[in-house]
């Protein structure tokens, strides 16, 4: 026993070494560069030497000799980095020239029409955009939601991204896997504009070649449809993947040519076959998920309907913040990423910055991903069980628990496909519902996880 406790004693003291020794490493060169931070900090005068800064918003509007490193909410610069760029906030605007690689996270990331990029550009967030006039020296390396690049572009573009509309000018190849084009875009898309960190325009998720777009590479692009190309705007070959490999080609069929804007008898049953589908994959999704609600964890569900029911107020308001938390969550991990590997970079173990990044977007995807389920799904049963509780309490309170409450949820999940099936106003019905659902769960969340923990601590 006590040979272990030596043995454990010597190994925590070896860790301490390495951690103090890392420190060391690590503060040496920070401590030769120039580090400011303040709420608000513009950069006048030439610096030379590396430059950290760290503010709510940074302008830099001179030239930097040596790289610069800035975190914030608003980062813009108007200068010169006669070095790298590394940078992660909200918003992320580049108008001047750097002369090395661009290493951008955050939700805006935008080049404007005067940025020059001497070598590599790396940007992950929420939407990267490259306005005409903007260039850059090399490579492209991008993933988030959208990128728009409408500059000149050196290098190859390597894409994983949601949307994406090339406008500009590839010299090399590009590669992209995109999502397939959403035709309910335009209604959630409203609410996303209201973040300020948003960029100023939005597309759709698949990918758009522009009339005046020029590839003069090869274009490889990973798509569950394909897209049309305009002639003439890639130079070398196309090549058109699907996520899932197809069993075999089908046949081509002349479609005769309908006018535009024509109602035809197809297309009025097309509609409403496909809002028939709809309707029936909103109501067994919800059904599957409810079902397992109720079998895992019929307490939590009935106790989050009976927080809506009693405190409608207060879950419209912790739904509320809930949502915007995670806004906010979402380009901090990103922020937590860039400085881990500009961490990393200093003390020259760059073999570290790929795992890094990797578990990094392995929590951004779990994050979003809980998220998005809880958002989407989770809020919805909520809501349908109370109904349907509601409706049933009173006329036949028997048939509340009979079954393990499928009865209630069943008239709950049927209420609501019908109300999300109004266009246009059922989008706006489930978001409300998501809110309030947010702020349900998060007051079950707290009545289960905090309250005894804070009892206990007494």
């Amino acid at each position: 026993m006590m040979e272990r406790m030596r043995d454990r004693k010597r190994r925590i003291l070896f860790a301490l070494g390495l951690v103090v020794l890392a420190s060391l490493v690590l503060v040496a060169p920070v401590l030769a560069a120039d580090i400011r931070a303040e709420d608000v900090i513009v950069i006048d005068e030439d610096v030379n030497d590396d430059l950290y800064l760290f503010a709510g918003s940074i302008t830099v509007n001179s030239t930097v000799h040596g790289d610069l490193i800035a975190a914030g909410g608003d980062i813009t610069l108007n200068g010169t980095v006669d070095g790298d760029l590394w940078a992660a906030g909200g918003k992320v605007h580049i108008n001047g020239t750097v002369t090395d690689d661009v290493r951008i996270a955050g939700s805006d990331l935008k080049l404007g029409p005067d940025a020059d990029v001497g070598d590599d550009l790396f940007a992950a967030g929420f939407g990267l955009g490259s306005d005409p006039g903007s260039a850059i020296a090399s490579d492209v390396y991008v993933a988030g939601y959208q990128a728009l690049l409408g500059g000149e572009i050196t290098g190859d573009v390597n894409a994983a991204v949601a949307g994406l509309e090339i406008s500009g000018h590839v010299v090399g190849d590009v590669t992209a896997e995109v999502e397939e084009p959403d035709p309910e875009f335009e209604q959630w898309s409203m609410f996303m504009r209201m973040n300020p960190f948003f960029p100023e325009r939005l597309i759709g998720p698949g990918l758009t070649i522009e009339e005046d777009a020029q590839i003069d590479g090869e274009l490889t692009y990973t798509s569950p449809a394909t897209v049309q190309i305009p002639e003439g705007a890639v130079g070398g070959p196309v090549v058109y993947q699907t996520p899932v490999p197809e069993e075999g080609e089908a046949p081509e069929v002349e479609v005769p040519e309908v006018p535009a804007g024509a109602i035809t008898a197809a297309s009025i049953l097309g509609w409403f076959v496909r809002w028939i589908v709809g309707m029936v994959q909103t109501f067994m999704s919800l059904l599957i998920i409810g079902v397992l609600m109720l079998w895992l964890a019929p307490k939590w569900l009935k106790e989050a309907a009976l927080h809506w029911k009693e405190k409608p107020l207060h879950c419209l308001g912790w739904g509320a913040a809930a949502l915007a938390a995670f806004f906010v969550a979402v380009p901090a991990l990103f922020v937590v990423m860039i400085i881990l590997d500009i961490a990393v970079g200093l003390v020259t173990l760059g073999g570290l910055v790929g795992p890094i990044t990797s578990i990094m977007m392995v929590l951004e995807g779990i994050l979003t991903v809980g998220f998005w389920t809880v958002a989407v799904y989770i809020t919805k049963v909520v809501f349908c069980y109370l109904i349907g509780w509601l409706i049933l309490k009173r006329p036949a309170p028997a048939w509340v628990e009979k079954a393990m409450g499928i009865i209630p949820l069943l008239i709950g999940i049927a209420i609501f496909t019908l109300l999300r099936s109004i266009p246009f106003l059922g989008a706006l019905f489930s978001f409300s519902v998501t809110i309030f659902g947010l702020g349900a769960l998060w007051l079950l969340a707290w009545v289960r996880i905090y309250k005894p923990r804070k009892k206990a601590s007494v």
